[in-house]
Order: C-alpha cells, then structure tokens, then sequence
C-alpha cells in the first residue's frame, strides 16, 4: 500500500482539498499597490511561488491580516489559501497544484507538508 498524502498537521490531503499554504515573504515585485506580486517560499520547498498580493496573509504585518494594504514586508511568515486540484508523490513531500481563492491564480510544485488542510 502507498504511503497517503499527508499535511504538516499528519492529515491525508485529497484533491478539492482547501488548503493554507504556509511560507515566507522572499520578493516584492512591482509597486505597493493590489496588483503587487508577492514571491512566497513554503518549507520543504527550495522553490518560490508568485502570488497576487490580495492571495496572500501578512502573519507579521503591522496588522495580521491581508497583504493588501499591509506593510508587507521580505522575511515576513505569510498564509496563502486555495484549492487542491492535482496532487504527484506521497508522504509530506508531494506536490500538489492549488488554484488560489482570490485570484484564481495556480500555483505548483507546493509541498503538501507545508500546507494545513482546512476542511479535516
């Protein structure tokens, strides 16, 4: 039997899975406005994902909220939320394809052990 697909919490993650990405701040690109690309790095990943700015949740802004409007800043831990919709590999160490709530946007090569599943 394969190994399942698992979260950083331990949980199996299954495609139409919503998930919370975790990662850090490691680019800003364009101005500080909501058109801003913000360039996320999750752990397990020596790999970046973009990310609109309005995807993206400022964990150490001067207010933990949306990156939007936030001082966002490079070195700054962020969520990024979206739904699974493919998945490759096993273990925490599979890769999943998420297409982000806010913009519609998707994102691949993301670690499944650097997301929490938010429907288990």
């Amino acid at each position: 039997m394969a190994n399942p697909v698992v979260n950083i919490d331990g949980k199996v993650v299954n495609v139409q899975d919503s998930v919370t990405i975790i990662g850090v701040i490691t680019a800003l690109i364009g101005p500080a406005d909501e058109n801003q690309t913000v360039t996320v790095q999750p752990p397990l990943s020596a790999t970046t994902f973009n990310a609109n700015v309005q995807d993206v949740f400022d964990t150490e802004g001067i207010v933990s909220g949306s990156a939007s409007g936030n001082q966002v800043l490079v070195g700054n831990n962020c969520t990024v939320r979206g739904l699974v919709t493919a998945i490759s590999g096993q273990g925490n160490t599979a890769l999943l394809t998420v297409q982000l709530f806010n913009s519609g946007a998707t994102v691949t090569r993301i670690p499944s052990g650097a997301c929490h599943s938010d429907n288990v």
